[in-house]
């Protein structure tokens, strides 16, 4: 996939987050919003030369490159992309109840991801 596809994915994704509703669908907007980062992360690194576009990696953990030998540009996008990798962990893998500061760092962090995505 090209940045470009990788982006409208993206944005089709949140679109769909969206219309979710905290804290009732929590589970499907962290476990939502890490797929859309998996597109807006993977546009980051196709754009910016790090992978070609036929490459992906689907979450921070699988990169096999350490956050410091990317881009500089890059490096705030990946740090909130590993944050939702966490989140994920915490709040979908993990018997979890779902936090009031939820809604609030997950939509952050996914525009930290987004504002990068469209320098």
């Amino acid at each position: 996939m090209t940045p470009a596809e990788h982006l409208a994915k993206a944005e089709s994704i949140m679109a769909g987050v969206n219309k979710l509703a905290f804290p009732q669908d929590y589970l499907a907007i962290v476990d939502g919003s890490l797929v859309a980062g998996y597109h807006y992360g993977n546009a980051l690194l196709h754009s910016h030369g790090v992978l070609p576009d036929a490459e992906h990696v689907n979450t921070p953990s699988k990169l096999g490159i350490a956050a410091p030998a990317l881009p500089p540009a890059i490096q705030p996008a990946f740090a909130a992309f590993t944050e939702l990798e966490r989140l994920r962990s915490d709040f979908v893998r993990s018997p979890s109840t779902c936090d009031a500061r939820l809604e609030g760092q997950v939509r952050e962090l996914l525009n930290v991801m987004r504002r990068a995505s469209a320098r």
